[in-house]
């Protein structure tokens, strides 16, 4: 009898505890997704330049990490969605918008840009910038123009990657020829590359070739400057420039007597140029990848020769991160951008968690005069020849088509050079096969608008 008050006053102050408990649980709940903004990051694995590397979200983990740290007051938190590979990204992305379920910041593949900036999709970013402390000239100016479209900024760099040709200096000392960097020409070019094709083991065809992976690209933008004109509505190189590419790569062509000079024989000691990058150079310019690959012979970084009418000029790889138009967080995401892009002890971290440049030229500063890349086991890299590099890079067109129109163009110059058609003629065929794509790229611009 007597347990029954005991049970009665157990129940009385029990239920409203639990009720209480209750109404906390709920009340904290409720001031946490007031005070806490909780942004979602889209990353994909890999890259555009075709390197390797081992934890490919380290440097997004720190991103996150520092940030939440800094702005722990805020309760800012960044979500990241990963297990994407860098091929498959674009598609995996695509059902995502079409579901209206991208994330609030994402990474964007360059082939894509143009396309999302077109349709709405990426969040102009000027009016952020205008209002932040954030300033153009933190950052190298070819990388931030990779993220305008038409005149507007809708995406920033976070990390660059500038490209150049590496030659086999032994292969080259062997043949008793001598690179003259004062006049690097296509002529001399040409030169040193004939001499060096050769068929060694006299089956009537060549097996020692002069260049690795260079292509038209490599040599237009060395002679000129403009492949379509201002509005990107119609062909703007000029006809005399490109009959000189044309004859040129033509040239180039016919030294390998049809032989396609396949990856790798560089390494093996056959090819006296390669094509490059700086995520090549960081992996197998260091102790001990470069035993791997590069350690049989001597090799160093050299610019692109140059056409009659250029100058040394190369492509500027660069990763950007871009906001969703239709994002909930759209001032907190900009922070995340202006924070991954421009702080520097997050950018200091660009080196050290991957293969790139930071876009920040007080930190690129940093970096030479800190003696990192010694410490890194790096072959030597010098600082005028990478700057110069990156203030002579170029960077694609920014309309929609441009990546498949380049496709065209690319089949065209193949068909060009190998079944020896006329030049003069091949011009006139090119700029009118230019002209027609981007008809229909303009009519499909102006329905659109």
């Amino acid at each position: 009898m007597s347990e029954q008050p005991f049970s009665r006053r157990w129940k009385i102050w029990f239920i409203p505890a639990i009720l209480l408990f209750a109404i906390l649980l709920l009340v904290g709940v409720s001031c946490y997704r007031s005070n806490t903004v909780v942004l979602e990051l889209a990353l994909y694995s890999g890259n555009s330049w075709g390197v390797p590397q081992n934890f490919a979200y380290a440097i997004y983990d720190k991103a996150v990490e520092m940030f939440e740290e800094q702005y722990a007051d805020r309760g800012y938190r960044v979500v990241l969605r990963t297990g994407t590979m860098y091929k498959d990204y674009s598609e995996w992305f695509a059902q995502l918008v079409l579901k209206g379920k991208e994330p609030d910041i994402f990474l964007i593949i360059e082939e894509d840009f143009t396309t999302y900036a077109a349709i709405g999709l990426l969040e102009p970013l000027d009016k952020y910038i205008e209002k932040s402390d954030l300033s153009p000239d933190v950052f190298f100016s070819n990388a931030l123009e990779a993220g305008q479209y038409q005149g507007s900024q809708y995406s920033v760099p976070i990390g660059i990657v500038p490209s150049f040709l590496i030659v086999n200096n032994d292969l080259i000392e062997s043949l008793g020829l001598e690179l003259d960097l004062s006049r690097w020409t296509w002529q001399q070019f040409y030169e040193i590359c004939e001499q060096i094709t050769e068929d060694l083991d006299g089956d009537g065809a060549p097996d020692r070739f002069g260049v690795e992976g260079y292509d038209w690209h490599h040599a237009f933008y060395t002679n000129d400057n403009t492949l379509f004109n201002a509005d990107s509505t119609k062909a703007g190189f000029n006809a005399e420039r490109m009959a000189q590419m044309l004859s040129f790569l033509k040239d180039m062509h016919a030294l390998n007597q049809g032989v396609l000079v396949r990856e790798g024989m560089f390494e093996d000691g056959k090819v006296g140029f390669k094509t490059f990058n700086l995520s090549e150079f960081r992996v197998y310019g260091s102790y001990p990848y470069r035993i791997l690959r590069y350690d049989e012979f001597d090799w160093e970084a050299i610019p692109f020769p140059y056409g009659p009418h250029g100058s040394s000029k190369s492509k500027l790889y660069t990763v950007q991160l871009g906001m969703s138009s239709r994002s909930r967080h759209k001032d907190v995401a900009f922070e995340f951008l202006k924070y991954i892009s421009s702080d520097e002890a997050f950018q200091y971290q660009i080196w050290e968690y991957s293969n790139m440049l930071p876009v920040s030229r007080t930190v690129f500063d940093r970096i030479y005069k800190s003696g990192i890349m010694q410490r890194d086991g790096m072959r030597s890299l010098d600082r005028d020849f990478i700057e110069s590099v990156i203030a002579n890079s170029y960077i694609d067109p920014d309309f929609k088509k441009y990546p498949v129109i380049d496709e065209y163009i690319t089949q065209r110059i193949f068909t060009l050079i190998a079944q020896d058609e006329d030049i003069a003629k091949g011009v006139g065929n090119l700029s009118q096969l230019i002209n027609e794509l981007l008809e229909d790229e303009y009519s499909v611009r102006t329905q659109s608008r």
